[in-house]
C-alpha cells in the first residue's frame, strides 16, 4: 500500500466507506504551495482594499476642501513626487504618470485613483505621493 501510495492516492475503507487517504508526499508539498499563494493572494487583496479607501477618503478629502487647500495638498504632492525623482526612490514611469495626474483638474485625478486606471489603478495607489502626504498631517 505504500509502494502505490508514493505513486498515487489510495484510498483506506472500513467497512466499506472512505475513511483515510494516502497521498504521495510531493502531493503534500504542492498543496502547501498551494496555500501558501492563495493565502499571499488574500493578504495582497486586503493591502490594496486598504489602499483604496485610503485614496476614497483622500479623494473626498480634496473634493470637499477648499479652493486653496486643494492648491496645497496637489502641491504637497507634486513636491513628494520631485522628491522621489531627486532621490532616484520610484520608477520613471510612477513619476511621470504621477505628474500627469497631478497636472489634472481634482475631480479627473480623483476619479483615476481610485479606479482601475487602465491597469496602473493598484500600481499607483501602492506608490502614492498623496499618501505620504497624509501620514505626515
Amino acid at each position: 500500500m505504500l509502494a502505490r501510495a508514493a505513486r498515487e492516492p489510495v484510498g483506506v475503507r472500513r467497512h466499506g466507506k472512505l475513511v483515510a487517504a494516502l497521498v504521495p508526499a510531493d502531493w503534500v508539498a504542492r498543496l502547501a504551495v498551494t496555500d501558501e499563494r492563495r493565502a499571499a493572494r488574500e493578504v495582497q487583496k486586503a493591502v490594496e482594499a486598504r489602499r483604496l479607501a485610503a485614496h476614497q477618503r483622500i479623494g473626498i478629502e480634496l473634493l470637499c476642501a477648499a479652493p486653496s487647500q486643494q492648491a496645497r495638498m496637489l502641491q504637497a504632492a507634486r513636491r513628494e513626487v520631485d522628491r522621489w525623482e531627486s532621490e532616484s526612490l520610484c520608477s520613471r514611469d510612477y513619476i511621470d504618470r504621477w505628474r500627469g495626474w497631478l497636472a489634472l483638474p481634482p475631480r479627473k485625478l480623483v476619479k483615476l485613483m481610485c479606479s482601475d486606471a487602465e491597469g496602473w489603478g493598484a500600481a499607483m495607489r501602492q506608490n502614492s505621493p498623496l499618501t505620504a502626504q497624509a501620514a505626515s498631517e
